[in-house]
């Protein structure tokens, strides 16, 4: 017989392992701690500042490798460019100088009439003028102007110039003995920038038989226009395809542009221009690409080359903006 006292003492027992057995049941929620993701960010473009400032390039003197974009600003009154010149090994900017001279020698023969004096002149260019490069930059800039073009660049040595003419005198001949003219030395460093390549809205092919439009429209505004240079050509004047936007203000414009892209003529290439330009893209290798970027009002426009008699060779397209 159980005992009052020891039906007691089995509840309470009873009572025990029952809460021992909920307590074994209840779930043990831990706090787990959340690391938030870290997104790496997306590199922007690499944006060079280069100035025109009377006949001279201001500008970094270092910059990183990749896609390069060349912000160029003609602080001046007068029109420029910059050539990215490809120099072959060994050669420096100081080595620039006999090769401008002579360019100006040929070019005051040509003035003057003297074929003789412009063979001779010829004869003083460097052996290494064949090897030469071109890396594409911005194109012709109107003072007030600023305009963008980007190109990939390796690692390496460049040099910019602009031998627009005043006077008859190219801006890269050095304006004295032991000085430089509109020439700049631009070293471009290992370190990739890791800059993406730029997004355009119209593409536009180069051949030696002149542009050809692919795909995409112009507009109202900024416009990024890629330039795919299928074919490249070396030219007599020593020039090759390039790509230029200009205004067509009327009637005679794109006849006096004509005339001006041949620097060997008087008034080729001399400040200032016969019309506005806006900016555009120089000469790259064949199979290569490049980018620039120009502000488009409504109004008449063309793409034009730096090549003698563009218009004949079937390098300037008109078009118009709404």
């Amino acid at each position: 017989m159980i005992s009052k006292g020891n039906i007691l003492g089995l509840a309470a027992v009873t009572l025990l392992l029952v809460g021992c057995g909920q307590e074994a049941k209840t779930p043990q929620v831990q706090a787990e701690k959340q690391t938030p993701a870290v997104e790496t960010p997306t590199p922007g473009p690499n944006v060079v500042e280069i100035w025109a400032k009377g006949k001279t390039f201001e500008g970094p003197a270092e910059i990183a490798s990749g896609w390069t974009t060349f912000k160029f600003g003609n602080a001046s009154d007068m029109i420029h460019f910059a050539m990215i010149d490809v120099p072959p090994a060994g050669i420096t900017l100081e080595a620039f100088n006999p090769l401008m001279l002579a360019f100006q020698e040929a070019m005051d023969a040509m003035n003057a009439g003297d074929e003789e004096a412009v063979n001779a002149a010829f004869g003083k260019f460097p052996e290494w003028i064949g090897d030469l490069g071109r890396a594409g930059g911005p194109g012709f800039l109107s003072p007030g102007y600023i305009g963008q073009a980007t190109v990939y660049l390796e690692p390496g040595n460049y040099v910019l110039e602009c031998y627009v003419k005043s006077d008859g005198i190219f801006h890269t001949t050095p304006p004295a003995e032991g000085q430089l003219g509109m020439v700049m030395e631009l070293t471009v460093t290992a370190e990739a920038s890791g800059a993406p390549e730029p997004e355009a809205n119209l593409i536009l092919a180069v051949t030696n038989s002149g542009f050809e439009i692919i795909s995409g429209a112009l507009q109202n505004g900024l416009n990024t226009i890629r330039v795919d240079f299928l074919e490249q050509q070396a030219l007599p004047s020593f020039v090759g395809n390039d790509v230029h936007v200009m205004k067509v203000e009327n009637a005679q414009s794109i006849e006096l542009a004509d005339a001006w892209m041949d620097w060997r003529t008087p008034g080729g290439l001399e400040d200032p221009s016969p019309v506005e330009f806006l900016g555009g893209l120089n000469d790259l290798p064949a199979g290569q690409h490049g980018y620039f970027t120009v502000k488009l009002e409504p109004g008449d426009y063309a793409f034009i080359a730096e090549v003698p008699g563009p218009q004949a060779a079937g390098f300037v397209l008109p078009f118009s903006v709404d």
